[in-house]
C-alpha cells in the first residue's frame, strides 16, 4: 500500500462531512469549502478543490483563498478521522528507512498562480474604473470579474515572467490589458491572454504560452466531465456558457471528441469554414448557426438581448455530425 493510495482512501472517508462532494477527474476533488462556507447566496457554488501534485495530495479554496497540504486540511476539519490518517501512514512507512522523510508536513502550503501575485483582481476595482466598466458594457458575468486581472504595463510585466518576450522596441508601445489567465485542471498557470482595452488597438489579443505548453485550453479547471462539454473560440465568449472551454483560436489539439465545437458566425470568414472543416473531418459534433442568428459571436448575442439559456438551446438543436455536419455547413457558408 503506498502513502498516495492512503490519501486517496482518506478523501473519500472525509467525503461525508464535505458539501456536494463530487470527484471530477482522477486527481480532482471538489466541494464547497467547510472553512469559509463558500457562498451564502448561491447554495451550488463550489470552491474548495483537492488535487493531486507530484503524488501529493493539497487543497485551496477559490472564495476564501486558503491553501495547504491535505494532512492540515484533514487535521482541521476531522481531527478524529486525521489521528487514524497519521497512524495509518506511519505504520505504511515505519518499515522504511529514512522515516522522517516521508511523515507528513505541517507546514506546507502550496504556491497557487504565482505568476499572478501582485496582480489587481478586476473585482477589487472600484466600479467607476474603466477596466470594471469595460467588463460590464460586455455584460460579462460579474462572479467571473474575481478570475480576470488588470496589467497596467502588460509586456514589462510579460517580460518578467520569460524574459525578452518583447523587445525593447515593442516595450515602448506598451499599455494597460486585460489579463485572462489560463489554468491547466490542477489550477496550476499554463498561459494567458492580453486583451486591448482600446478599440484601435491592432493587436486585440497577445496569447502567452509559459514555457513547455504545447496548446492552451481555457475553462479546464472547472470543467465538469460528467456534463455536455462546449468548446469556443474566445475565453470571454466561454463565460456566457455552462461547462465551456475556450481554444483561444482556431487549435482545438488535445480536446476530447465529447466536446460540441461552437465557432462564430462569421460564415464569410475563410479560417473558421475551414477549421470547421477540419473538426468534422476528426469526428467533432459542431454547432452550425441558424439563419435567424445574425451576431457574430456569443458575446454579441447576449449584448443583443439573448439569454445564456437561449443560446444554449440554440447551439443543442443545431448540433451536427459526420456526413449531416458536413452538408449542414455546405448550406451555412452559401448563405
Amino acid at each position: 500500500m503506498s502513502s498516495t493510495y492512503i490519501d486517496v482512501k482518506y478523501i473519500n472517508l472525509c467525503s461525508t462531512v464535505l458539501e456536494r462532494f463530487k470527484q471530477k477527474t482522477t486527481n480532482l476533488w471538489n466541494f464547497r469549502c467547510p472553512i469559509c462556507g463558500d457562498s451564502k447566496k448561491h447554495k451550488n457554488k463550489c470552491r474548495g478543490f483537492i488535487y493531486e501534485k507530484q503524488n501529493k495530495y493539497f487543497y485551496r479554496c477559490h472564495n476564501c483563498n486558503v491553501g495547504t497540504s491535505f494532512n492540515k486540511f484533514l487535521e482541521q476539519i476531522n481531527p478524529a478521522l486525521h489521528r487514524d490518517y497519521i497512524t495509518e501512514n506511519y505504520k505504511e512507512n515505519s518499515g522504511k528507512k529514512d522515516v522522517k522523510t516521508i511523515l507528513p508536513k505541517f507546514d506546507f502550503v502550496p504556491k497557487f498562480n504565482n505568476v499572478l501575485e501582485g496582480m489587481e483582481s478586476i473585482s477589487r476595482l472600484a466600479q467607476s474604473h474603466p477596466a470594471y466598466r469595460y467588463l460590464q458594457q460586455r455584460l460579462i458575468p460579474e462572479k467571473h470579474f474575481r478570475y480576470l486581472y488588470l496589467c497596467k504595463e502588460f509586456k514589462k510585466w510579460t517580460n518578467s515572467i520569460l524574459p525578452d518576450k518583447f523587445s525593447s522596441l515593442s516595450l515602448k508601445h506598451d499599455a494597460p490589458r486585460l489579463v485572462i489567465p489560463f489554468f491547466d485542471e490542477q489550477h496550476n498557470v499554463i498561459g494567458y491572454q492580453g486583451r486591448s482595452f482600446d478599440p484601435n488597438e491592432q493587436s486585440k489579443y497577445i496569447t502567452i504560452k509559459m514555457k513547455g505548453v504545447d496548446n492552451l485550453i481555457y475553462g479546464q479547471e472547472r470543467l465538469d466531465i460528467q456534463q455536455k462539454i462546449y468548446c469556443v473560440e474566445g475565453p470571454l465568449d466561454s463565460l456566457f456558457l455552462p461547462n465551456c472551454l475556450a481554444s483561444a483560436g482556431l487549435n482545438f489539439k488535445g480536446l476530447k471528441l465529447n466536446n460540441i465545437i461552437v465557432l462564430d458566425n462569421e460564415r464569410r470568414n475563410v479560417q473558421i469554414v475551414d477549421a470547421l472543416k477540419k473538426v468534422i473531418a476528426n469526428g467533432y459534433s459542431v454547432c452550425i448557426w441558424p439563419d435567424d442568428v445574425k451576431e457574430k459571436d456569443i458575446n454579441e448575442m447576449v449584448m443583443g438581448g439573448m439569454t445564456s439559456e437561449e443560446i444554449v438551446n440554440v447551439i443543442d438543436n443545431n448540433t451536427y455530425s459526420g456526413l449531416q455536419a458536413d452538408f449542414q455547413l455546405s448550406q451555412w457558408k452559401k448563405c
